[in-house]
């Protein structure tokens, strides 16, 4: 195993969704209609802000999560794992009347996955709850999911002082894109898988770089793209700069659930850590790639981190 991560000051805060993960193992994923047996099951905690916090805590970061549980026995669960993940929970509602959200995960023989979720208590995250959090504690980079309601992640963007980064991850992407523009006018890195910036540019999912670049280019959005693209690794646009391509290392996945959140977590780290976008890139694709290695939505406290890039010189 590798020696722990240690990141630079600079605390990282995740805004989303906390999920108890029940995973299915199959041979081949359903069609509609289709009836099949699982060869086994495993009930693991997952959700995208969960995910990403418990990536950003195993890569040596300092975070704090904003989200929100019931006031259930999965609730009370969660809350004592992310503390023993190193995950601050200040910023955690409880709320008693509600149920903690739920996850049933499908994972094929080749590692790829099917999921539905039923949001729970994360449909209730107040905004009022995560405006006064955001304003209570300072961060230096903000990342955050569509797993919660947009309203409430519209109380944080209006509330960030823009010396931190903002880091949206438009996953799972909403029914009706629009809606998503104020964020978008708040946030500096917007970090889509290929479906979900097909979804965005109202285009079909891309194929190919030059089917992204098209897709980029009909977005309404000024900042930087880091679009994931699986096996393949991800693809950088800044304004007015050629795109750079981070091919991914050649592995045999065991599952990709939460592979893009491993991604995610680990850009916010690099960007804290100040490393420059492409180091951050660079190695957030090699955290992701390793993290399909072992099964599981969350990496473990035992994650075999690659070394995170030395800070950039300027």
């Amino acid at each position: 195993m590798n020696d722990p991560v240690t990141a630079e000051p600079g605390r990282i805060r995740v805004i989303g969704s906390l999920n108890v993960d029940l995973t299915l193992r199959v041979a081949t994923l359903p069609v509609p209609g289709e009836t099949i047996l699982t060869s086994g099951r495993a009930q693991a905690f997952g959700g995208k802000g969960g995910n990403q916090a418990v990536a950003v805590a195993t890569l040596g970061g300092d975070v704090e999560l904003i989200g929100v549980v019931g006031g259930d026995a999965d609730g009370r669960r969660y809350l004592d794992n992310l503390r023993q993940r190193r995950v601050q929970v200040s910023g955690v509602e409880v709320k008693g009347a509600a149920e903690t959200g739920v996850a049933i995960v499908l994972v094929d023989k080749t590692g790829e996955n099917l999921i539905a979720v039923h949001p729970g208590a994360n449909a209730a995250l107040d905004p009022g709850w995560v405006r006064d959090q955001v304003r209570e504690r300072h961060a230096s980079v903000t990342i955050a999911q569509l797993e919660v309601p947009v309203e409430a992640l519209e109380a944080a963007a209006t509330a960030l002082p823009t010396s931190e980064t903002f880091v949206l991850n438009p996953a799972p992407m909403v029914a009706t894109p629009t809606v998503l523009a104020g964020l978008l006018s708040r946030a500096d890195i917007l970090v889509p898988n290929r479906k979900e910036l097909g979804q965005l540019a109202g285009l079909s999912e891309p194929t190919s770089l030059i089917e992204v670049d098209r897709c980029v280019e009909r977005l309404a959005f000024t900042g930087t793209i880091v679009v994931t693209l699986g096996g393949e690794g991800a693809v950088v646009y800044e304004p007015d700069q050629p795109r750079r391509h981070h091919p991914a290392p050649t592995v045999k996945p065991v599952d990709t659930s939460g592979a893009g959140d491993a991604f995610c977590g680990a850009l916010a780290v690099a960007l804290a850590h100040g490393s420059g976008l492409d180091e951050a890139v660079a190695w957030s694709v090699e955290v992701a790639s390793r993290s399909t290695l072992v099964a599981g939505a969350q990496l473990p406290p035992d994650f075999a981190a690659p070394a995170l890039p030395v800070k950039s010189a300027t």
